[in-house]
């Protein structure tokens, strides 16, 4: 134990025994031991080596007496014991004099702190070019300091992070500035952004951008419309239709088209050099166009031509023989009998309303109009039949109007081989006489026919059937044959009756419902036998 506590405690010791004296007579209290003094009053426990609360222990709410102890921090410091020092347990030495404080991990002003003043651990940036603080400041001798960062610059990348520490992110890198991708356009479809990888990469992913004709630039290269050559000189429509411009934009937006807009086109007359039609080129003139050109049909037959182009060169009015209107485009046809006959001719093949005139004449001297027929069968196209004297003819197939736009012509032309009556369709009596007539016809039904003979013709139209009724029963002088022909008269019969029973005295001749079908001349025959079979008759018929 320390001196001093070794000389407290045995001054308490003294203190006991003397409350057990009697201190007059300085004998020994009889009836009062020195663990009970019949004097002591309890009071507070106090480090004094006396048992104030007089529980017989001594200084027990100070077990940690001489215990060792620290007074003063940091280099203040000093190690001493507990002892008592006016009833309290205080350590036994006092703590040494402060000293200015240095930076050297001591309390050297014993206040408590270490170092303080000096800002150590306090983040910093060293010699580097960046300004990241990534060292601390640290003690560098007793009154200095340093910066604990290397020498290492931390460079700035594209990663959303202030890698350099200069207050500003990704700098350097342009993240946010339009850009072009890959693509063989040239425009800034997209932004520059951070690769992730520290780098920087262009969002633009676009596929190519192809310029279209529109008035913009679209694949951003070369300038608006930069392929396409527009303002050019152009040209649209052919013939008379020529319209020039200049090259724009097409509707699709892939090319050019001229602005210019064709002229519309107008019927085409053939041969004068001009494309009316604007097919690209004059039609050519039909052959029999003009009437030097007049195709000879006097052998008959079918004839087709297109006159759409053709020039319209004939009109001519008769009274009583003119049909129509004042026509249109035309062509000329020519024909010659040796002898007198009949002739047939219809149209009914044609795409337009026709006209046909038959002139007297060479077509390119023509004489009167000898027939004109316009509308048959409940058609617009034309049919009809004439008996003419020996001679030349001329046959315009005329359209009916000049409105007309189409021309392909379909002519059929015949000869009937013989003169004949025209006769109407229905039911009727011919009355006459073959005395002095010729022969012109000899019957299939009978031979022996070479008499003076008369004939009737009528026309048919197309896609009909006709039934044929015929005799020569009453009123017949003679020994008669009837006969039905088509086309010619020379022709083979349809149907021949000759001497029939109960048709006047048996040698007359009768037909019941013969068939003749479609567009032609038809031909009714009253014959006579043998060498005198000739004279007056009565022709009772019905064509329906």
């Amino acid at each position: 134990m320390h001196a001093v506590g070794r000389l407290v405690a045995l001054l308490a010791i003294l203190s006991a025994c003397a409350s057990a004296m009697d201190l007059r007579t300085g004998e020994l209290d009889g009836d009062a031991g020195i663990d009970a003094p019949p004097s002591c009053v309890p009071a507070e426990e106090l480090c004094n080596s006396v048992d104030d609360d007089c529980d017989g222990l001594i200084d027990e709410t100070f077990p940690d007496q001489g215990m060792s102890c620290t007074s003063g921090v940091g280099a203040c410091a000093r190690a001493g014991e507990l002892a008592c020092v006016a009833g309290n347990a205080t350590c036994d030495v006092q703590a040494g004099t402060p000293s200015p404080e240095l930076c050297d991990a001591i309390d050297n002003d014993c206040d408590g702190m270490v170092d303080e003043g000096f800002a150590l651990g306090t983040a910093c940036d060293g010699p580097d070019i960046d300004t990241c603080a990534d060292g601390m400041i640290a003690c560098d001798g007793p009154m200095a300091t340093r910066c604990t960062d290397d020498a290492n610059t931390y460079e700035e990348r594209c990663d959303g992070v202030d890698n350099d520490c200069d207050g500003a992110t990704d700098e350097g890198y342009a993240v946010g500035t339009p850009c072009d991708g890959a693509d063989a356009d040239a425009c800034t479809e997209g932004t520059i952004q951070c690769d992730g990888a520290g780098g920087t990469t262009c969002t633009d992913t676009t596929s190519d951008n192809v310029e279209k004709c529109d008035g913009i630039d679209n694949d951003c290269k070369n300038g608006v419309d930069d392929p396409f050559a527009l303002g050019a000189s152009c040209t649209v429509g052919l013939g008379a239709c020529a319209r020039t411009g200049q090259t724009v934009c097409d509707a699709a937006q892939t090319g050019v088209a001229c602005n210019a807009t064709a002229g519309a086109p107008s019927a085409e007359s053939c041969g004068n050099g001009i494309d009316e039609d604007c097919n690209g080129a004059d039609a050519a003139c039909p052959p029999n166009d003009l009437a030097a050109g007049a195709i000879d049909i006097s052998a008959g037959g079918t004839l087709n031509v297109d006159l759409t182009a053709a020039r319209d060169d004939n009109w001519a009015s008769a009274t009583g023989e003119d049909c129509g209107d004042q026509g249109g485009r035309d062509v000329f046809y020519t024909f010659t009998l040796p002898a007198d006959e009949v002739v047939y001719f219809d149209t009914f093949g044609s795409s337009y309303d026709t006209v046909v005139r038959v002139f007297a004449g060479s077509c390119t001297s023509l004489g009167a109009v000898k027939r004109c027929e316009d509308d048959a069968c409940t058609t617009t196209r034309s049919q009809g039949a004439l008996q003419l004297v020996a001679g030349t003819y001329c046959l315009v197939v005329d359209q009916f109007s000049s409105a007309a736009t189409t021309g392909a012509t379909t002519l059929t032309f015949k000869r009937g081989g013989r003169t004949g009556t025209a006769l109407a369709l229905g039911s009727g009596t011919k009355t006459g006489t073959t005395t002095g007539k010729t022969n012109q016809s000899i019957a299939g039904c009978e031979a022996s026919s070479a008499q003076p003979d008369d004939a009737y013709f009528f026309l048919t139209c197309p896609s009909h059937t006709y039934a044929v009724s015929a005799n020569t029963c009453t009123s017949t002088a003679f020994d008669s044959i009837v006969y039905v022909r088509s086309g010619a008269a020379t022709t083979t019969d349809i149907a021949c009756s000759d001497d029939v029973s109960g048709c006047g005295n048996g040698l007359q001749g009768k037909i019941t419902g013969a068939s003749v079908t479609g567009a032609n001349l038809q031909w009714l025959i009253v014959d006579g036998y043998g060498q005198t079979g000739n004279g007056a008759y009565t022709l009772t018929y019905t064509i329906q």
